[in-house]
């Protein structure tokens, strides 16, 4: 296994939305570690699937295994000479709840996001 197999990938939008469901049935995601140097690529509403990108993901990711949500925020649009830039904040719950947030996230089969449109990048 890969060391982004086990993690879960989502848009800011996803992410929200997913925050918003946990937290009603008693989940905090109350942990976060952002990065703080952003990813530099291009975008494509394939990035969840480059291999570049998955790489960074993996690079980038804390030691500790609880933290296997990732969200990615789109945080500066490319220019004439520069890529996008991407943010990733992974996320945790406390060592509490943990086993309650594996059990959530495999009856509710959460999965990483399948495609990653601009639109469901940006924080609003």
């Amino acid at each position: 296994m890969t060391a982004h197999e086990d993690l879960i990938i989502l848009t800011y939008a996803d992410y929200l939305r997913l925050r918003r469901e946990l937290k009603a049935a008693g989940l905090d995601l109350c942990y976060m570690a952002q990065t703080g140097r952003p990813v530099r690529l291009d975008w494509s509403s394939d990035l969840f699937n480059d291999t570049t990108f998955l790489a960074q993901v993996a690079n980038r990711r804390p030691v500790d295994p609880s933290y296997r949500i990732v969200s990615v925020q789109h945080t500066k649009k490319a220019g004439w000479l520069r890529p996008d830039e991407f943010i990733l904040t992974f996320h945790s719950t406390g060592v509490l709840q943990d086993a309650d947030l594996q059990r959530y996230l495999a009856e509710h089969q959460v999965r990483s996001s399948a495609d990653a449109p601009k639109a469901k990048l940006v924080k609003v």
